[in-house]
């Protein structure tokens, strides 16, 4: 059957009127920063640690994504693509869109965030001309004691 200029075929306009979505992301530009996961007002993409602890996974769920696209406005990096999208085979699924190791407090050994979004934000402090990015390497606590460190008493608190 052939359709004529305008007309859009059944499946088509299914897609369009799908009360669901599907979330693509651009691993190449993600840095697992996580500002989609907390933007999300149903909870389709989720953060999960991993095996281990070591590990940071931002999680797709199909079945509950709306295509609001609240994610993809949200996104600093741009690497989020939302459509609308009847896949009636996964929709109890789940799938991981980004996965990366947990960087380390250097001083302390806790968990900082995913090691990509530490080395993205190193290489973009050194092409702004910061020499010294080992701050980056460091819990917000360890952070603090470095730099005020001289003016905390014993109880953490500015004597």
């Amino acid at each position: 059957m052939k359709e004529s200029k305008g007309e859009i075929s059944r499946r088509e306009l299914l897609q369009k009127l799908s009360p669901l979505g599907r979330v693509s992301l651009d691993t190449t530009k993600c840095t697992g920063c996580g500002l989609c996961v907390q933007e999300c007002p149903t909870g389709a993409l989720t953060v999960s640690s991993g095996e281990g602890a070591d590990s940071f996974k931002i999680i797709f769920k199909h079945g509950v994504c709306v295509a609001c696209g609240q994610c993809v406005k949200i996104c600093p990096e741009k690497c989020l693509q939302v459509e609308r999208l009847l896949e009636p085979d996964k929709v109890d699924s789940q799938s991981v869109l980004f996965e990366d190791e947990i960087a380390r407090c250097s001083r302390c050994g806790g968990a900082i965030g995913p090691r990509t979004m530490i080395d993205k934000l190193r290489a973009r402090m050194k092409d702004s001309g910061h020499s010294s990015t080992s701050q980056l390497e460091l819990c917000p606590d360890c952070r603090v004691q470095t730099q005020f460190g001289h003016l905390l008493g014993k109880n953490g608190h500015i004597s």
